[in-house]
């Protein structure tokens, strides 16, 4: 039995309705706050408000996607699949930091390079990274545990789910394999502040997923990923400064770190993508997970 004679599933569930629903929702649930600020005369913390927005619309997104599974005749456990027998979780511990010497590398290169060409461009990404809800050494306690359980929790499981389990499998029913793995990861760094990091980590995840059939594994590296990013910003060190100059001579005095980053880094990471990198005719993890179970 292969897929071609099976009613793929992942034929109907198109991408860009994911889109559509993202804006949709992230309209409406904008909107209604603000209007409840303008009757109410609220003024909600605009980190802790994000924090939220980001848990109800990508909350919202999967639920509303999980929706159509019964119509479409879509299994959930086809697409989380089993944890593999005796997975051997430390060498991803040391995969995950490869993936953080390499993300955080080639942000400072790749915004070095173009705070020459456009600072102001590039002040203006950085504000708004600076203005990020994330875990802070001086804000409330309440704020940092609302965002540990955003970035360690919520974000892994529906990024994963979106990203891989949905998109990557969509896609490679399209394309075949590899171009939904390489279309995937590119739609997740571009996603983010962090194009070319971001999408490095999203073509290790999705290597990881269809390796083990397991969306467990790339939300745990997930997890783990976003888990050092919250203890690196609750270091003294994490501080964040306020000046636009500051922060561009921030960013151009740590370039040979970026440097040094991407050189102890990207050679692993090149290594690890070549042993694992699917083969063009590769089943989606979705089926490989059905016959298994009718098996």
């Amino acid at each position: 039995m292969t897929p071609e004679n099976i009613n793929n599933p992942f034929l109907h569930l198109k991408v860009r309705s994911l889109l559509l629903r993202l804006l949709l929702i992230s309209f409406v649930l904008g909107l209604g706050l603000g209007l409840i600020q303008a009757t109410r005369e609220l003024n909600f913390n605009p980190q802790v408000l994000n924090l939220i927005l980001y848990i109800f619309v990508f909350g919202l997104l999967c639920l509303w996607t999980l929706a159509d599974f019964k119509r479409l005749g879509v299994h959930l456990n086809y697409i989380v699949g089993q944890l593999p027998n005796n997975h051997r979780w430390l060498p991803m511990v040391g995969l995950v930091i490869l993936m953080i010497l390499f993300s955080i590398g080639s942000y400072l290169v790749l915004f070095y390079i173009l705070s020459l060409v456009a600072p102001s461009f590039v002040d203006a990404i950085l504000n708004d990274v600076a203005k990020s809800p994330t875990p802070q050494r001086t804000a409330p306690l309440l704020f940092n545990l609302l965002g540990a359980i955003v970035l360690v929790v919520v974000a892994p499981i529906t990024e994963e789910f979106l990203f891989r389990g949905i998109i990557l499998q969509r896609w490679a029913s399209k394309w075949g394999i590899r171009a939904g793995l390489l279309g995937s990861s590119l739609l997740f760094g571009i996603g983010h502040a962090n194009i070319v990091g971001l999408s490095m980590v999203g073509v290790i995840l999705g290597v990881l997923y269809i390796r083990t059939r397991s969306l467990i594994v790339p939300i745990a590296c997930h997890a783990m990923n976003n888990s050092f990013v919250v203890v690196m910003m609750l270091l003294p060190s994490a501080s964040k400064t306020t000046s636009a100059v500051h922060r561009l001579e921030q960013l151009r005095y740590s370039l040979w770190f970026g440097i040094l980053f991407i050189v102890l880094s990207l050679p692993l990471l090149v290594s690890f993508l070549s042993q694992n990198w699917p083969r063009k005719d590769a089943v989606i993890p979705y089926f490989i997970n059905s016959f298994q179970k009718e098996s």
